[in-house]
């Protein structure tokens, strides 16, 4: 072998050493940042070849070849070079033939590098595309792109948190981008998409995590933080052009990030549209840190749902708060404080919601959420490539460039003909004609009301009038129906709209001026200044202020009566051909009774008309049934077999026997041998009203059940019981199972109930690469219908192991089927050191996991490339359940990787939640110990990487906060200690003193508890445990032992945390006691986190000892 060949491994040698490294350590070889000077001199030592024909087997020389190719295309790739190894040969002055490439890149990219390989659909392995997927982005190519790529970044940056919130992926927000930035061709290939999004997450990262939107210099800033940031970016760093470029773009990051910190300071409701969905408006609301409920009804749990209401239907989830309550009032503070959701019906006003048991308990109205469209003008001004509203009926706006959305048989006129204004017509919104407006201008809109709207005018404002006043209660048409006249609440911060005056008018006439009952049923209600510009018109239902609907059941099925409370007549009618309706004439009130032959009607309408002058108000009521009625999400009747898809929008009315107040109660049960005493139940009571339970807003329980059991094949049942009836529905996981013919190949669905329309959207994912792209399967067709059957590609039988999965938003879920295509397990060894090895040798037979050995190694080292492999897991397939993938699930089970794995997804809240809510996990048991020495880990992995030793203390530091965010019990004083700073004196409250306070607090809590269902899982054991410790906190004897498991768990968990006892002192089947024991933490939240982190902090301290960290 010649001299030059052997040159190649020295020069690797030294190439590795500069970077402090003695072998490949798994990055991308854009990380590696070859210098200029390096660059050439590799060039310099290929050109020494003459020829490859002799270094083809030597893997050092093909490590060279490798590494040289990926720097020429980030460095020298042109838009006119294609996709071909000519510019390459040409460089090198040899070329290699299909069959030396076989051979010499796996060689050097999988073998020396450590590096995945590409593949075409058809599983050729794709040589060159790997290549370049390794060496970043084409600089020359980006820099001709020039502002174009700059203007991709601010739309991906200013959009960056709303697509996030709609649960989309950077990678996915990046291809909608590219499709109207008219890049190079280069950039829509799936690397560089997501070489593009991984840039947009790190400047994210970097502002957030680094505190730079405070900073007046970002760029210095950082710099003296982390000198080496840029090294994070797939640029050549030696290049001032490509350094200047990253500098724009943190500066572009912090400004987006400072807004958006601006804009969700608070309560706020922003509705948009976007041209490429013309019929969709959605609505973004910001929340406070904290939000506080008065409740309705004292629950069992200080643990809430929380959701964002239209009329009765959630159009966005929060995910669960804890709560510390006191005398009737919740206070919550919030993990996720941004949701987007799209409208249905934008006339109804929005509300936050507190949800228990799947019930309402507690309601906040969200101001400025009602949109009139349809009614009144509505004008929407451009912001980050959408039209954000900014107005209704008569309003300034500040902007010059409006679109204003016209009521039908509305007209827009200008009121002064002087200046340049432009007036173009739009493509229609919401099926309204819409018209876009440039210039500086007054204009009038006449349409049954007279509207002004001026642009390039700051004064006023043009959102926030309401109308308030007290509500039915129900649901009805118009959406917003008041009890007696509403009145007119002014926005804050309004004195010049205030001067203009605002008088309320009711069919054209002002409160007072005629007889009130001409002004009851259904009227257009405006508000209008001095000047006669209407400020607000809207539809409403107005109905006598002593009006009220009581629903009794019959004495038969088939019967029911609705009763009618006022003094005002009024005409009534059931708008449902298939029943009959009788009026009586009662002492105080109207009956209404109602038969029908055959089955009942889930829903019906009654028409109201108080007044023969107004349209009637029409009121959706459920039948009058006495009992249990489930109905699903197209309101039809509940099936008995259903899976948790369903729950979207099902619900449960719970009637109360002829009126009177009647018990009811809700169980979920896990059937099986596994945790087979694990159960929810609620109690409801419905009287007057029915009870109204959200099946959806009890997924997160149904989950959590279903995860007590390894398998995915689970089933929870769902009885309701009370009034001497028991309905029983079967909730399993799938909706739909996938059968594969293997014979033919072909995949085919079987519906686990019948009447499914919807198909299933298989795609096939390689289990062993998920950052490969999914290959998607199509239907076969019988004349252009599609038949449910999938068949299987060819390329199946070239790799494997495969997951057949469903699509991210596919309306049909199915269990996930396993396809083993070309794969033969592979004997577990030693060397697994990836996770993509230890995939492949995975075996369910085996009592040790392959995956351990990987685990292992990842806890200690953050730059292991396992970490990568699950962020893009769960960046990929994170909106299936994570136990269908089985690294998660040994994860979970590795406590010191799980603890560092808080750090590699940043302590992000919705992740942690997951996790819980999904595996058996009760995150207060993990050892304080473990999380203390990741963190020491990963600060050691971030002063290699050039952080400043303050930047350090403070990006941790800043991770604790999300971690308490999440979890109340982790506070700032256990943040303090995790992050290894010492605790002032103020923190040493001596036991005698702390007693007293404890005996104060447990008062407190049988005060506000008193009424509660007091959880008593393990409280009997707990008390045997605490009677042999000494010095605890808890001084005094419990009168009730059902209080031992609230009263006592929270010591005990803290010395679990802190290595004083084990979880075996006292609980056996972990699976089903942390399933009962979360109920437990979760009665008072408040009880449980004040003592927990008195507890925890008390005993570390006691046992404190130096513990060296090898980084």
């Amino acid at each position: 072998m010649p001299q030059s060949v052997f040159k190649c491994s020295s020069w690797l040698g030294i190439f590795l050493q500069r970077r402090g490294l003695q072998a490949p350590d798994y990055r991308g070889l854009y990380a590696y940042h070859c210098s200029h000077e390096e660059y050439l001199d590799l060039l310099h030592h290929l050109r020494e070849l003459g020829t490859f024909d002799k270094a083809v087997n030597d893997t050092a020389a093909s490590a060279c070849l490798v590494l040289f190719c990926s720097e020429w295309y980030r460095r020298e790739y042109q838009r006119d070079h294609g996709w071909s190894w000519e510019p390459i040969w040409k460089t090198l002055g040899f070329s290699l033939s299909p069959g030396d490439l076989g051979k010499t890149i796996p060689k050097g990219l999988e073998r020396y590098w450590k590096r995945p390989m590409h593949f075409y659909e058809s599983e050729r392995r794709d040589f060159l595309g790997s290549l370049f997927s390794e060496g970043g982005l084409p600089f020359q190519v980006l820099r001709e792109g020039g502002s174009r790529f700059q203007t991709l970044f601010d739309r991906v940056l200013k959009q960056y948190d709303q697509w996030h919130i709609l649960g989309y992926s950077t990678a996915q927000q990046v291809e909608q981008q590219l499709e109207t930035a008219n890049l190079p061709q280069v950039f829509a290939s799936q690397t560089s998409v997501e070489l593009i999004a991984h840039m947009a997450d790190q400047l994210v990262s970097l502002v957030r995590d680094y505190g730079l939107v405070q900073a007046d210099e970002p760029v210095a800033r950082l710099d003296a933080m982390n000198p080496k940031w840029r090294e994070l970016f797939p640029l050549p760093l030696d290049n001032q052009t490509g350094s200047e470029l990253l500098n724009g773009l943190l500066k572009t990051a912090t400004v987006e990030s400072g807004r958006r910190r601006k804009e969700s300071g608070g309560w706020a409701c922003r509705h948009f549209w976007h041209e490429a969905q013309p019929n969709v408006l959605k609505v973004q609301v910001s929340l406070p840190a904290e939000v506080v409920f008065q409740l309705a009804m004292q629950p069992s749990t200080t643990r809430f749902e929380l959701a964002v209401l239209e009329g009765g239907e959630a159009i966005a989830n929060l995910g669960p708060g804890y709560a510390v309550v006191d005398n009737g009032v919740a206070r919550i503070r919030l993990r996720q404080r941004e949701v987007m959701g799209r409208r249905r019906d934008c006339t109804s006003p929005l509300s936050l919601v507190a949800m228990a048991g799947g019930m309402v308990i507690a309601s906040l109205p969200i101001e400025s959420s009602a949109v009139a469209l349809g009614e009144v003008p509505v004008g929407f001004e451009p912001a980050n490539d959408r039209w954000q509203l900014c107005g209704q009926a008569s309003f300034n706006t500040a902007s010059e460039e409006l679109l204003v959305v016209l009521p039908t048989d509305g007209a827009l006129t200008r009121v002064d003909e002087s200046g340049d204004v432009c007036i173009t017509e739009m493509p229609s919104v919401c099926l309204l004609r819409a018209l876009k407006v440039q210039g500086k201008a007054e204009f009038k809109v006449d349409c049954e009301e007279l509207y002004r709207i001026r642009t390039g005018h700051s004064a006023g404002t043009g959102l926030g009038l309401e109308l308030t006043g007290s509500e039915l209660g129900w649901a009805t048409k118009p959406a917003l129906t008041f009890l007696g006249l509403p009145r007119v609440q002014w926005p804050g911060a309004t004195d010049e709209l205030q001067k203009q005056g605002g008088d309320l008018f009711v069919g054209g006439k002002q409160p007072g001026s005629g007889i009130l009952q001409e002004m009851l049923g259904a009227q257009y209600v405006a508000v209008r200044n001095r000047s006669g510009d209407t400020l607000l018109r809207r539809k409403i239902g107005i109905l006598p202020a002593d009006f009220r609907l009581e629903l009794r059941s019959g004495e038969r099925p088939g019967q029911g009566s609705i009763l009618v409370h006022t003094q005002q007549r009024c005409l009534l009618k059931v708008v449902d051909d298939g029943l009959q309706a009788q009026q009586i004439r009662r002492e105080d009130h109207i009956e209404l009774k109602l038969s029908t032959e055959g089955l009942p009607p889930i829903r019906l309408r009654l028409s109201v008309t108080p007044s023969l002058l107004s349209d009637p108000v029409e009121i959706e009521l459920p039948f009058p049934n006495s009992g249990c009625l489930a109905i699903d999400g197209s309101g039809k009747q509940l099936k008995r077999d259903i899976s948790v898809d369903d729950l979207l929008g099902a619900r449960i009315y719970l009637f109360g026997r002829h009126g009177a107040p009647t018990k009811f109660g809700l169980e979920l049960t896990l059937k099986g041998n596994t945790a087979k005493n694990a159960s929810y139940s609620w109690s409801y009571t419905a009287a007057e009203k029915y009870q109204e339970i959200s099946l959806f807003n009890i997924r997160e329980q149904i989950v959590d059940l279903l995860s007590l059991q390894s398998g995915i094949d689970q089933v929870v049942e769902l009885r309701v019981f009370g009034n001497g009836q028991d309905a029983n529905f079967r909730v399993r996981k799938y909706a739909t199972e996938m059968l594969l013919d293997r014979d033919r190949q072909v995949l085919r669905a079987s519906n686990l109930q019948d009447g499914s329309t919807a198909l299933p959207e298989p795609i096939l994912m390689l289990l062993h690469e998920p950052m490969r792209g999914a290959v998607h399967l199509s239907s076969r067709t019988s004349e252009g219908v599609p038949t449910g059957e999938f068949e299987l590609p060819a390329l199946i039988e070239k790799n494997g192991p495969w997951l057949v999965l469903p699509k991210q938003g596919s309306s049909v879920s199915f269990r996930p089927l396993f396809v083993v295509g070309g794969w033969e397990l592979v004997p577990q060894s030693d060397d697994a050191q990836s996770l993509q090895k230890a995939v492949l040798t995975f075996d369910h037979a085996s009592s040790v996991s392959s995956f351990m050995p990987v685990l292992d190694s990842m806890a200690v080292n953050p730059m292991h490339s396992g970490w990568q492999f699950l962020r893009t897991l769960y960046e990929g397939y994170g909106y299936l359940p994570l136990a269908t993938f089985e690294v998660w699930k040994a994860l979970v089970g590795h406590t010191r990787a799980l603890s560092m794995v808080l750090f590699k997804f940043e302590m992000d809240p919705k992740f942690l939640s997951r996790i819980e809510a999904e595996f058996p996990i009760f995150w207060e048991f993990l050892p304080v110990t473990e999380i203390h020495l990741a963190a020491k880990r990963f600060g050691a992995f971030l002063k290699v990487k050039g952080v400043a030793d303050e930047a350090i203390s403070a990006l941790i530091g800043r991770m604790f906060t999300r971690l308490g965010e999440a979890f109340p019990t982790y506070g700032e004083s256990v943040q303090h200690h995790l992050s290894g700073k010492a605790l002032g004196p103020e923190r040493h409250m001596p036991l005698d003193i702390f007693r007293t306070v404890v005996h104060r607090w447990y008062l407190q809590l049988m005060r506000d508890r008193s009424e509660a269902t007091w959880p008593e899982y393990g409280g009997k054991r707990l008390a045997r445990w605490y009677d042999k410790q000494n010095d605890s906190v808890i001084s005094f004897r419990l009168e009730m032992d059902y209080r031992n498991a609230v009263v006592y768990l929270p010591v005990f968990a803290a010395a679990v945390a802190s290595g004083k006892a084990k979880f075996s002192d006292v609980f056996e089947d972990s699976v089903e006691a942390i399933f009962f024991l979360r109920q437990v933490r979760d009665f008072d939240s408040s009880w449980f986190s004040s003592i927990y982190q008195y507890c925890l902090l008390n005993n570390v301290m006691g046992m404190h000892k130096a513990v060296a960290v090898n980084g």
